[in-house]
């Protein structure tokens, strides 16, 4: 079997796209995902906001949701909504790519089947996220 691994970005800055494909390999290789297609779309709060209603039956804002489509193949995708995060940016004092790049650590380790919906769950998710996070910065990848 061979290793393909094909990640595709929507609406995202060009200058970013690199970068970000680097780090969702990064955490694909760590939970060992071998292949895998992934669509990676940023999208206005209001889709935002529509893609919870229809799927997660809430009416709230969030930064990323994924959706693991066809499991077996490991087809997903991921969506950032644009506004949200660019303010979730300031409140955590980091720059939009940085921003960008924990959420897509975030909705990658989603994918590979890490919850947050429960706090030992969540406790378990972001010391992952937050370690492939600093490895990231230690690595001068961001």
């Amino acid at each position: 079997m061979y290793n393909t691994i094909n990640i595709h970005f929507i609406n995202f800055p060009n200058k970013y796209i690199q970068i970000l494909k680097q780090i969702a390999i990064i955490v694909l290789q760590t939970e060992q995902i071998k292949l895998c297609q992934l669509n990676c779309i940023i999208i206005s709060d209001s889709d935002m906001i529509q893609l919870n209603k229809n799927y997660l039956n809430t009416n709230n804002i969030t930064d990323v949701i994924s959706f693991l489509l066809i499991p077996k193949l490991f087809i997903g995708e991921i969506y950032i909504s644009k506004i949200y995060s660019q303010k979730q940016a300031n409140c955590y004092n980091h720059t939009w790519k940085e921003e960008l790049a924990y959420l897509m650590i975030h909705g990658v380790l989603h994918l590979c089947g890490y919850k947050d919906y429960h706090d030992v769950d969540k406790a378990n998710m972001f010391m992952q996220q937050d370690k492939l996070f600093q490895f990231i910065k230690n690595n001068k990848i961001l």
